[in-house]
């Protein structure tokens, strides 16, 4: 299919939605779409990666933009812009490829998905860099393992107990990591927006505080508060790394994933009783960039405060 050329404007419906530009439906009409499809391409130049292309009326279609985007084009809503996309390839990552060619109950959990849900799959194994990473995210999609049994946390009751969370960061990887410079790092305070505040990458230790409220649900401890992300099984909390790469403004390009759900749970009584949960980690990966991705024992250590 040719690619699509056209000028857009950025646009936000609030502050705290994604940005996002439409495209008329008679431009793509040659594309003869008929739901949410997949394409790629650049905006003013800058690459969009892989981005869903929705319907939003018969006159209409729209992308969402990240944040970083914006950043990179230095732009923000009510300005114009030059898009170029094309339909991205349909084709599946070969990690997710061999696991459902050589695991029947693999292909069988594959072939359950709607087309929807098969779609969405892709890009999420798509998303990751490492070829292992794509391979434990579509053994983790298809060929789950069983859930143990939680043990019960003394304490914990269908009551919410309110909690201080205190994350502890040592040995930052300091303020230039590969292709970035002027690293830093925050904890956003608030789903679905960029940390308040943000530390230089080289200070020897930083320290964050967030109130949490938790309570049992199905037999587990359920997290909830303004920093707390994730579905009900698989709560956590941000750690967001903003750096420079060349010229571009600082845009984020690592995060990290405080598992909450991953705290053990003699420590989480213990914690209910002092009111205060404190999570201590190192803030440098093995391979000297930030760390990122999910973040569980013994990567992070918790105790109560």
């Amino acid at each position: 299919m040719p690619s699509v050329k056209v000028d857009v404007l950025l646009e936000r419906k609030h502050p705290k939605l994604a940005a996002f530009v439409v495209i008329p439906a008679s431009r793509v009409a040659r594309w003869k779409l008929t739901g949410t499809t997949t394409v790629e391409g650049t905006l003013d130049g800058f690459p969009l990666g892989r981005r869903s292309l929705h319907r939003w009326d018969d006159e209409r279609w729209f992308i969402e933009l990240h944040r970083e985007t914006l950043d990179q084009l230095g732009k923000g809503p009510g300005e114009q812009a030059r898009l170029v996309i094309s339909i991205a390839s349909a084709a599946l990552p070969a990690e997710l490829q061999a696991l459902i060619d050589t695991e029947p109950a693999a292909r069988r959990r594959w072939e359950a998905h709607t087309s929807a849900q098969q779609r969405m799959l892709r890009e999420e194994i798509l998303g990751a860099k490492s070829p292992a990473t794509r391979e434990r995210r579509a053994r983790r999609a298809l060929l789950p393992e069983p859930e143990p049994p939680a043990p019960k946390v003394p304490g914990l009751g269908n009551s919410p107990r309110a909690l201080i969370v205190r994350i502890i960061g040592e040995r930052l990887p300091g303020t230039r990591c590969g292709p970035y410079s002027d690293v830093q790092v925050g904890m956003p305070q608030k789903v679905g927006c960029g940390p308040d505040e943000l530390v230089p990458a080289d200070v020897a230790q930083v320290s964050w505080e967030t109130s949490v409220e938790v309570r049992e649900q199905d037999g587990r401890p359920a997290f909830r508060g303004r920093a707390v992300n994730g579905p009900p099984r698989e709560r956590f909390l941000y750690l967001t790394w903003i750096g420079r790469e060349g010229r571009a403004k600082p845009a984020m390009f690592r995060r990290a994933k405080l598992r909450l759900d991953a705290v053990p749970g003699d420590v989480l009584a213990k914690a209910l009783r002092s009111g205060v949960l404190v999570g201590r980690l190192a803030l440098t990966d093995s391979d000297g960039m930030p760390v990122c991705a999910s973040v569980r024992p013994p990567a992070i250590t918790w105790s109560e405060g």
